[in-house]
Protein backbone atom coordinates (compact mmCIF):
# COMPACT_ATOMS: atom_id res chain seq x y z
CA UNK A 1 0.00 0.00 0.00
CA UNK A 2 1.37 3.42 -1.00
CA UNK A 3 1.44 6.28 1.48
CA UNK A 4 3.61 8.84 -0.30
CA UNK A 5 3.68 10.67 -3.63
CA UNK A 6 6.63 12.40 -5.32
CA UNK A 7 6.92 16.18 -5.51
CA UNK A 8 6.27 17.34 -9.08
CA UNK A 9 9.30 19.65 -8.97
CA UNK A 10 12.09 17.85 -7.10
CA UNK A 11 10.79 14.26 -6.88
CA UNK A 12 11.13 13.93 -3.09
CA UNK A 13 8.45 11.80 -1.39
CA UNK A 14 5.63 13.74 0.27
CA UNK A 15 3.98 12.04 3.28
CA UNK A 16 0.29 11.16 3.59
CA UNK A 17 -0.52 13.81 6.19
CA UNK A 18 -0.13 16.44 3.45
CA UNK A 19 -2.86 14.84 1.29
CA UNK A 20 -6.34 16.34 0.85
CA UNK A 21 -5.85 19.33 3.16
CA UNK A 22 -7.47 21.71 0.66
CA UNK A 23 -4.61 24.19 1.09
CA UNK A 24 -1.34 24.88 -0.65
CA UNK A 25 1.59 23.30 1.19
CA UNK A 26 5.33 23.75 0.76
CA UNK A 27 7.48 20.80 -0.30
CA UNK A 28 9.93 20.04 2.55
CA UNK A 29 12.84 19.75 0.10
CA UNK A 30 12.38 22.46 -2.56
CA UNK A 31 9.70 24.76 -1.06
CA UNK A 32 7.48 24.35 -4.16
CA UNK A 33 3.86 25.28 -3.44
CA UNK A 34 1.63 22.22 -3.99
CA UNK A 35 -1.90 21.11 -3.30
CA UNK A 36 -2.18 17.33 -2.98
CA UNK A 37 -5.60 15.84 -3.73
CA UNK A 38 -5.54 12.03 -3.65
CA UNK A 39 -8.45 9.70 -4.42
CA UNK A 40 -9.27 6.98 -1.83
CA UNK A 41 -8.39 4.27 -4.38
CA UNK A 42 -4.75 5.38 -4.06
CA UNK A 43 -4.59 3.75 -0.62
CA UNK A 44 -6.15 0.41 -1.63
CA UNK A 45 -3.82 -2.42 -2.61
CA UNK A 46 -4.29 -3.74 -6.16
CA UNK A 47 -6.76 -6.59 -6.50
CA UNK A 48 -5.33 -9.98 -7.29
CA UNK A 49 -6.83 -11.65 -10.37
CA UNK A 50 -7.88 -15.26 -10.62
CA UNK A 51 -5.18 -17.76 -11.47
CA UNK A 52 -7.27 -20.89 -12.00
CA UNK A 53 -7.25 -24.14 -10.04
CA UNK A 54 -4.98 -27.01 -11.00
CA UNK A 55 -6.49 -30.22 -12.33
CA UNK A 56 -6.53 -32.61 -9.37
CA UNK A 57 -8.26 -35.67 -10.79
CA UNK A 58 -7.42 -36.92 -14.26
CA UNK A 59 -11.09 -37.17 -15.29
CA UNK A 60 -11.72 -33.44 -14.69
CA UNK A 61 -12.04 -31.21 -17.74
CA UNK A 62 -9.04 -29.01 -18.35
CA UNK A 63 -8.67 -25.63 -20.02
CA UNK A 64 -8.10 -25.64 -23.79
CA UNK A 65 -5.29 -23.09 -23.43
CA UNK A 66 -3.85 -24.32 -20.10
CA UNK A 67 -4.12 -28.14 -19.88
CA UNK A 68 -2.85 -28.13 -16.28
CA UNK A 69 -5.71 -25.84 -15.11
CA UNK A 70 -9.25 -26.98 -14.29
CA UNK A 71 -12.01 -25.86 -16.67
CA UNK A 72 -14.74 -23.77 -15.06
CA UNK A 73 -16.89 -22.73 -18.03
CA UNK A 74 -17.19 -23.40 -21.78
CA UNK A 75 -16.77 -20.58 -24.32
CA UNK A 76 -20.22 -19.65 -25.58
CA UNK A 77 -18.94 -19.00 -29.09
CA UNK A 78 -16.72 -22.02 -29.84
CA UNK A 79 -17.40 -24.43 -26.94
CA UNK A 80 -13.80 -24.72 -25.73
CA UNK A 81 -13.37 -25.33 -22.01
CA UNK A 82 -11.82 -22.38 -20.17
CA UNK A 83 -10.10 -21.99 -16.82
CA UNK A 84 -10.74 -18.96 -14.60
CA UNK A 85 -7.68 -17.27 -16.10
CA UNK A 86 -8.93 -17.51 -19.72
CA UNK A 87 -12.62 -16.82 -19.07
CA UNK A 88 -13.64 -13.36 -20.28
CA UNK A 89 -17.17 -12.39 -19.26
CA UNK A 90 -18.64 -9.78 -21.58
CA UNK A 91 -22.31 -8.80 -21.62
CA UNK A 92 -23.19 -11.89 -19.59
CA UNK A 93 -21.45 -14.25 -22.04
CA UNK A 94 -18.30 -16.26 -21.34
CA UNK A 95 -15.78 -16.05 -24.20
CA UNK A 96 -12.27 -17.35 -24.81
CA UNK A 97 -9.51 -14.90 -25.84
CA UNK A 98 -9.53 -16.18 -29.45
CA UNK A 99 -13.29 -15.66 -29.87
CA UNK A 100 -13.03 -12.24 -28.25
CA UNK A 101 -10.30 -11.21 -30.72
CA UNK A 102 -12.20 -12.73 -33.64
CA UNK A 103 -15.39 -10.92 -32.60
CA UNK A 104 -13.52 -7.63 -32.41
CA UNK A 105 -11.98 -8.08 -35.87
CA UNK A 106 -15.26 -9.18 -37.49
CA UNK A 107 -17.22 -6.51 -35.55
CA UNK A 108 -19.72 -9.10 -34.31
CA UNK A 109 -19.36 -8.06 -30.66
CA UNK A 110 -20.96 -4.62 -30.57
CA UNK A 111 -19.80 -3.76 -27.04
CA UNK A 112 -16.20 -3.84 -28.33
CA UNK A 113 -16.91 -1.33 -31.07
CA UNK A 114 -14.27 1.39 -30.91
CA UNK A 115 -14.83 3.21 -34.19
CA UNK A 116 -17.69 3.78 -36.57
CA UNK A 117 -17.91 5.19 -40.10
CA UNK A 118 -20.07 8.30 -40.05
CA UNK A 119 -21.99 7.85 -43.30
CA UNK A 120 -24.44 10.63 -42.45
CA UNK A 121 -21.64 13.20 -42.25
CA UNK A 122 -19.98 11.78 -45.34
CA UNK A 123 -23.23 12.13 -47.30
CA UNK A 124 -23.75 15.67 -46.01
CA UNK A 125 -20.26 16.76 -47.08
CA UNK A 126 -20.78 15.23 -50.53
CA UNK A 127 -24.14 17.02 -50.86
CA UNK A 128 -22.66 20.40 -49.94
CA UNK A 129 -19.76 20.22 -52.43
CA UNK A 130 -20.86 21.97 -55.64
CA UNK A 131 -19.87 19.31 -58.16
CA UNK A 132 -22.21 17.21 -60.30
CA UNK A 133 -20.69 13.87 -59.33
CA UNK A 134 -20.80 14.63 -55.58
CA UNK A 135 -24.57 15.14 -55.72
CA UNK A 136 -24.96 11.65 -57.15
CA UNK A 137 -22.47 10.28 -54.63
CA UNK A 138 -24.40 11.94 -51.77
CA UNK A 139 -27.63 10.32 -52.98
CA UNK A 140 -25.89 6.93 -53.21
CA UNK A 141 -24.29 7.16 -49.74
CA UNK A 142 -27.52 8.40 -48.13
CA UNK A 143 -29.63 5.67 -49.74
CA UNK A 144 -27.08 2.86 -49.24
CA UNK A 145 -26.29 3.61 -45.58
CA UNK A 146 -29.67 4.99 -44.46
CA UNK A 147 -29.97 2.42 -41.65
CA UNK A 148 -26.27 2.37 -40.66
CA UNK A 149 -25.74 3.14 -36.95
CA UNK A 150 -25.01 6.84 -36.32
CA UNK A 151 -22.14 8.31 -34.34
CA UNK A 152 -21.58 7.05 -30.82
CA UNK A 153 -21.06 10.60 -29.57
CA UNK A 154 -23.24 13.03 -31.55
CA UNK A 155 -25.77 11.18 -33.73
CA UNK A 156 -26.78 14.03 -36.15
CA UNK A 157 -29.86 12.07 -37.28
CA UNK A 158 -30.93 15.02 -39.43
CA UNK A 159 -27.83 14.84 -41.66
CA UNK A 160 -28.94 11.87 -43.80
CA UNK A 161 -32.30 13.35 -44.95
CA UNK A 162 -30.67 16.75 -45.51
CA UNK A 163 -27.89 15.15 -47.56
CA UNK A 164 -30.45 13.25 -49.63
CA UNK A 165 -32.44 16.43 -50.35
CA UNK A 166 -29.37 18.57 -51.10
CA UNK A 167 -27.84 15.86 -53.31
CA UNK A 168 -31.09 15.54 -55.25
CA UNK A 169 -31.40 19.32 -55.66
CA UNK A 170 -27.77 19.61 -56.73
CA UNK A 171 -28.20 16.85 -59.30
CA UNK A 172 -31.43 18.42 -60.62
CA UNK A 173 -29.75 21.83 -60.97
CA UNK A 174 -26.86 20.33 -62.93
CA UNK A 175 -29.26 18.36 -65.16
CA UNK A 176 -31.25 21.55 -65.86
CA UNK A 177 -28.02 23.46 -66.62
CA UNK A 178 -26.85 20.72 -68.99
CA UNK A 179 -30.22 20.58 -70.76
CA UNK A 180 -30.25 24.40 -71.11
CA UNK A 181 -26.70 24.35 -72.51
CA UNK A 182 -27.60 21.65 -75.05
CA UNK A 183 -30.73 23.54 -76.25
CA UNK A 184 -28.90 26.81 -76.85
Amino acid sequence: MRTTVPCTKCGSQLPGELFNTGNLIACPQCDARLQLEVFPAFFKPPEVGQTGDRVVVEVESSCFYHPQKKAVVPCEACGRFLCALCDVELDGKHLCPACLESGKKKKTIHSLEDMRMLYNRQALVLAVLPLFITGLAAIYVAARYWKAPPSLVRPMRWAMPVALVLGTLQTLVFVIVIIAAVRS
